[in-house]
């Protein structure tokens, strides 16, 4: 071969999610197109609300996750780029406002003042222990009178421009390396996840004309609003769909396992849409337990309805974006938009029109079906973004087939738009914004 493919091409996306640890190895193909050629999944038990509680627990189930995908590809990873997501309720936003001033200057405005500007941004003072994930430009006014998203070339003395600051706790990020670097990974970089979900599951268009993509996890549920093809707002929302399992289980009195398995195989959001009929039993010693679907639906309303639901709906009218949200409505996608009748539900309560977020634009169609499920939008985004990063020759899948480092893998391991140009612009939000981990 004429070069290291395992060293030049593979991308690693890693998901670290609150009921999941998702491990996904692939490349940018000859068409431009992300291809997967392995992928595993490990067991979550040390992350809560989107938050590594449990150092231990969490190296274990990324060690599954990774062991999984090594034993389909039949060789080692340790040694290529991971991309990895952070979320949480530890993340915060926060507006910002900062001047340029150009007096005496009659030229136009240049990108390079514009830079300039965010750097400066970049340095602002935060509380002790936050760290800055993330700079998004959303407006800028130019000598007090005209506001524009893009001011470069305009004739002006003064650019206020209005900035987004997403900050995180300094010790939640350390955690990520900590459990990456205990892991043998080293992160080439951590980016937000509702970012790295809009890169698998939204258009171009969608991004451009107005859109809200709503993640829901288990732990969390992640708001992010485009315009003009960039992020433009940001919220994580401290409740996710384990709160749903852990109100069936506590109502029912039944095991977190089953209730889970209770609300996917049985339940629904709408309670019209239930069965008034049936009953369903659920085995329990000493005493079965029998819940009619249509009081399920009913536990299961009362949280989506209020706490999801509610709050998201709530976040996009306090953004000031309502109105461009209206362009092309919500876009939902997380293992939580798997719930039966949400997207109905949501686009009744919201009145935006919605759909459910699939990741597939960008991708080859190929790829694993297991993967084409709204809940492995993050991870697969995470790939995308970083194929795009590493950039490099786009290659064809007979170089893949043969890696020059080969590892025997170990005994199996339990499972427990495309548009290019729009990553230059996600690149320019996030660079700089967490060190990387040499």
């Amino acid at each position: 071969m004429a070069k290291n493919i395992s060293e030049n091409n593979l991308i690693v996306s890693l998901d670290i999610g609150t009921t999941k640890i998702v491990t996904i190895v692939g490349y940018r193909n000859e068409n431009g197109l992300i291809d997967v050629i392995g992928w595993g999944k490990g067991d979550s038990t040390g992350v809560e609300f989107g938050e590594i509680i449990n150092i231990f627990r969490t190296v274990a189930g990324i060690k599954m996750s990774k062991q999984n995908a090594i034993n389909q590809i039949q060789f080692d990873i340790d040694d290529l780029p991971f991309y990895a997501g952070v979320a949480g309720h530890h993340i915060k936003t926060s507006k910002y406002k900062h001047f340029l001033y150009r007096y005496g200057k009659e030229d136009p405005i240049e990108q390079s003042e514009i830079d300039q500007l965010r750097q400066e941004v970049e340095l602002v003072n935060l509380n002790p222990g936050e760290t800055l994930i993330d700079v998004i430009p959303q407006s800028y006014v130019i000598d007090n009178e005209r506001e524009m998203t893009d001011p470069v070339g305009v004739l002006g003395h003064t650019v206020m421009g209005t900035y987004q600051l997403i900050t995180g706790k300094e010790a939640e990020i350390n955690k990520i390396k900590r459990c990456g670097s205990d892991a043998n990974i080293k992160f080439k970089e951590i980016i937000l996840e509702p970012i790295a979900s809009s890169i698998a599951c939204l258009t171009e268009e969608e991004k451009q004309e107005g859109v809200a993509l709503i993640d829901i996890g288990g732990g969390t549920t992640d708001l992010i609003i485009y315009a003009n093809g960039s992020p433009v707002f940001t919220k994580v929302i401290a409740i996710g769909g384990n709160i749903i399992t852990s109100d069936i289980a506590t109502v029912c009195s039944i095991p977190k396992d089953t209730a889970e398995k209770l609300k996917i195989q049985h339940g629904t959001c709408i309670v019209n849409k239930s069965n008034q009929n049936n009953i369903i039993t659920i085995p329990k010693t000493p005493t079965p337990v029998q819940i009619s679907e249509n009081y399920l639906a009913k536990i299961i309303n009362a949280r989506v309805e209020c706490d999801i639901i509610g709050s998201v709906k709530t976040e996009i009218e306090n953004s000031g974006y309502a109105n461009v949200v209206a362009n092309r409505g919500i876009v939902l996608t997380g293992g939580g938009a798997q719930l039966k009748h949400l997207k109905e539900l949501v686009q009744f309560k919201t009145g935006y029109n919605t759909r459910i977020g699939i990741p597939e634009f960008g991708f080859e169609k190929n790829i694993p079906s297991d993967l084409k499920k709204s809940m492995y939008a993050t991870a697969l985004g995470l790939l995308k973004y970083g194929a795009e990063v590493e950039g490099g020759p786009m290659v064809s899948k007979t170089e893949i087939k043969n890696p020059d480092k080969k590892k025997k893998p170990n005994n199996p391991v339990p499972d427990g738009d495309y548009g290019w140009g729009f990553f230059d612009k996600v690149r320019k939000f996030l660079k700089d914004r967490i060190e990387q981990v040499s």
